[in-house]
């Protein structure tokens, strides 16, 4: 069985937090990405270098009302978006 992917933010990424917002440029194309205080949580989270359930399970606990299966499928699908534009990155 193979270790699971694990992702971290692109260190090329320039970031701006505005209270619970960030905003990301993408420094290839300068493209501005809106991140919403969701998306934003799962942007502090990839400081270091996380997989998905690990991060499916930090969500589960600040959010324990809400379908594990859901929070899942929101990650997995929030993760592969970030990954298409750049923002962030695979690492071992």
């Amino acid at each position: 069985m193979s270790d699971p992917v694990r992702y971290q933010r692109n260190p090329a990424v320039s970031a701006t937090a505005v209270d619970d917002e960030i905003f990301l440029v993408e420094p290839a194309s300068q493209e501005v990405f809106y991140l919403d205080p969701v998306t934003a949580a799962l942007w502090r989270c990839l400081e270091e270098p996380q997989d998905e359930a690990e991060i499916a399970a930090l969500f589960g606990a600040a959010f324990p009302d809400t379908d594990p299966a859901a929070i899942g499928s929101d990650i997995a699908e929030a993760l592969a978006d970030m990954k298409a534009r750049e923002l962030v990155v695979i690492v071992p």
